[in-house]
This record gives C-alpha cells, structure tokens and sequence, in this order.
C-alpha cells in the first residue's frame, strides 16, 4: 500500500513538472511560422537559422543590339541577313484583287518595334520611316519578320507604284509571280527603274558648239537642284515649296526629281 502512494505521488509529481515546463517553455521545440514575414515576401529563407536572401525584382531588358544599319537614302536596300524577303506563290490569292486573308497581314505595334530595334533606329527617328513588307502583298509577301524592314516615307511611295505595276503584271500574265517577286526582292530599286520610270540615258548627238558662255554650275558638290532656303539639297519625301510645283530637278544622291501633288506637294522620283 506505501508503496501505491509513493508511486501516486511519484507520478503526480512528473506531471506537475511536465505542466511547469509546458508552461515556461523549457524543452520545447519552437515550430516553424510559415506565415511570418519573412518566409512570406521578405525575400528571406530561413535554412538552418541562417537567413539568405533572394532576387524578388524583376530582371533587366538586355540591351537590344542593332543587326544593321538603318537606310538613309530613298534608293537603300535591306540587309539581306535580316531582311531576304519572303512569299508564297498562289496567284489565285492576289489575282485579281488580293484576298482579304493577305490584306489581314499586318504586323503589331510589338513586331514593328522589334523591326526598328534590328536596325537600330531610335523612337525619335522613326516617324521617318514606314514599316514595309519587301515582298508586297500584292505579290503574296510573307508577314514574317524576315519580310518587313524600315523604309524611308519617300522611297515606300515609289516602291508603291512599283508593286502596283508587278501586280497588274502578274494578273495579265506578262511576267511570272516567281519573276516579280524575285525583282523586288533583289534590288527594288532597280526593278523600279526597270517596270516604273527608266533612268535618264543621256543622248549620243554630240552636243552644238557654245556661242555664249555656259550658265555657273550649281555650287553644291553634287549638282543637285533647287535648293532648299538653307541652301541643302532636297531628297524624295520632301516636301515642296509653293514656287516649286511641278518643276523637276535634282536630288541630292544625283537621281532625278519632281515635284508632284501626291497627297501633299512633295519631292518624288521622276
């Protein structure tokens, strides 16, 4: 019977030891909070009692790296590394008006930027240019990447008539979409010069003998006429001055110009 009560009271005594610590906290483990502050968004990581810290702000933009130069001329060319031009083949969908699925196909706000970031024209720049599809859709052009490329406001007009003038080709059977789209695709100028406005071809009649002194040559390096009120050549895409409409002139990389209404008076190729 004593020896009940001594092991009552030997248990009694445990438990109340136990409460006691249950109570201060001795021999506790303390459970993970893993709604705390830390574990939730302050970018901390509690591993082993040693915090580490972790990236929560998003990454930079790599800086864009131009792939080539921006054309500076209405008679420029695109990098044929970055811009080859690309189409389909199907007459039936540009002839005789294109389909509306090829007039569907024009690029982003998104996908223009990346054009003018490839060759490296600034925003500030840009209202100069137009973004063009190399290979027209009036000749089934692609609306890939590898098809649009920035073009000057003056020399997009004349490729204009250009296109026109290889659609209605194509659709009269006088030359082969392939052909056409082959033309633009190479050199767009010189096709333009081919199907559009030949270049001037100087006379073979000699010329008379001079009686009178020749008129003073212009003073700018390349010949060009008239002048701008700065004393500047003029370039396609300009725009004309009130007592200049309807002259023809000069441009400043020597191409023949004239000063016609087309949708302002402006300077464009003869």
């Amino acid at each position: 019977m004593k020896k009940q009560n001594k092991l009552g009271r030997a248990v009694a005594t445990f438990v109340m030891l136990a409460i006691i610590g249950l109570a201060t906290g001795c021999g506790a483990a303390t459970p993970t909070d893993n709604t705390s502050p830390i574990a939730s968004g302050s970018g901390l990581a509690s591993a082993g009692g040693s915090p580490t810290f972790t990236a929560t702000s998003a990454p930079r933009p790599a800086t864009v790296v131009a792939k080539a130069k921006p054309p500076s001329r209405w008679k420029s060319t695109p990098a044929r590394s970055v811009t080859p031009g690309t189409g389909g083949l199907s007459v039936a969908a540009i002839c005789p008006n294109v389909s509306a699925a090829l007039e569907e196909r024009r690029p982003s706000t998104a996908v223009k930027d990346e054009v003018y970031d490839e060759y490296g024209i600034a925003a500030g720049q840009r209202y100069r240019y137009r973004i063009d599809h190399l290979v027209p859709l009036e000749l089934d052009g692609s609306n890939s990447i590898r098809n649009l490329w920035p073009q000057l406001i003056g020399a997009s007009r004349a490729k204009d008539r250009l296109e026109d003038t290889l659609h209605s080709m194509v659709c009269a059977g006088k030359i082969t979409l392939a052909t056409a789209q082959n033309a633009i695709r190479t050199n767009w100028v010189r096709a333009y010069h081919r199907y559009v406005s030949p270049p001037a071809v100087p006379s073979a009649a000699p010329a008379p003998p001079q009686t009178t002194a020749p008129a003073a040559a212009p003073t700018t390096p390349s010949g060009c006429h008239p002048l701008t009120n700065g004393g500047n050549c003029y370039e396609p895409g300009e725009y004309c001055r009130n007592s200049d409409h309807g002259m023809s002139g000069v441009a400043g990389d020597g191409e023949r110009i004239i000063c016609e209404n087309n949708n302002g008076w402006r300077w464009e190729p003869a």
